[in-house]
């Protein structure tokens, strides 16, 4: 369901909803990023300048559907419906090994289901859909590296190989999430001290292991910054 009130916010939007403010920019610079310019600016006067003024993550992701499909404000759409989907099938995970936990085990089902239908029919995330904003992919991110944290934290200490996949799985979807928006950072020093609840010590090692790998995943679009802008980024200008 989520999926298809998304595919029909695509159909209504296609032709009334014109990419606009922060959406018009990430609309050009996806299309320069598919037909091979990088992140960069052509300017009126003809002068082009590479730019870090908003995150990489959310046009690099536009650059590689236009790259397919055609630089079409209509296949940014597409790929925010598919996104916003996942969010939900992540949500309704997560949800449902949260209250599974709890004291409220035996309605586990029953309240992944409801939030899921929450979010699949939430008015502001499906009106979000035409726009080309970066709302849905960062929440979607999130959500999917909080489920694969709580993953870690109730896998078994012996069960090693198991942890170390799902922490890792949340490393790359924080590094995603940071390239998107810069302030995702924030979560990674605290869903790193959730990942070993079994010890101080290990909270520590968590919340340091998950936040120096998140940075260093972010590192190699730093040091473009700092080449190609003449002055350090971490990740946009905006951040």
């Amino acid at each position: 369901m989520a999926l298809v009130l998304r595919i029909l916010a695509v159909f209504w939007g296609a032709g009334r909803v014109p990419p606009s403010a922060d959406g018009a920019f990430y609309h050009v610079v996806a299309g320069r990023i598919a037909e091979g310019h990088g992140y960069s600016w052509l300017w009126p006067d003809g002068v082009v300048t590479p730019a870090a003024h908003y995150p990489i993550g959310y046009p690099a992701l536009l650059g590689a559907g236009y790259a397919l499909f055609g630089a079409h404000p209509v296949v940014a759409m597409t790929l925010n419906a598919l996104i916003g989907a996942l969010g939900v099938g992540a949500a309704h995970a997560l949800g449902f090994f949260t209250v599974n936990e709890s004291s409220w085990s035996a309605s586990a089902r029953r309240a992944a289901f409801v939030l899921a239908l929450a979010l699949a029919f939430s008015p502001t995330l499906v009106a979000y859909t035409p726009a080309l904003m970066t709302e849905s992919a960062v929440g979607t991110l999130l959500v999917a590296a909080v489920l694969a944290v709580f993953v870690t934290s109730r896998s078994s200490s012996s069960n090693r190989p198991l942890r170390v996949g799902t922490l890792l799985v949340a490393a790359l979807l924080l590094v995603a999430a940071t390239l998107v928006r810069p302030q995702s950072l924030v979560f990674a020093p605290a869903l790193g001290w959730a990942a070993f609840p079994s010890s101080f010590k290990g909270r520590v090692f968590g919340a340091v292991l998950l936040t120096a790998t998140t940075v260093l995943g972010c590192l190699p679009w730093t040091l473009r910054n700092c080449e190609q802008m003449e002055r350090c980024v971490f990740v946009s200008a905006n951040g």
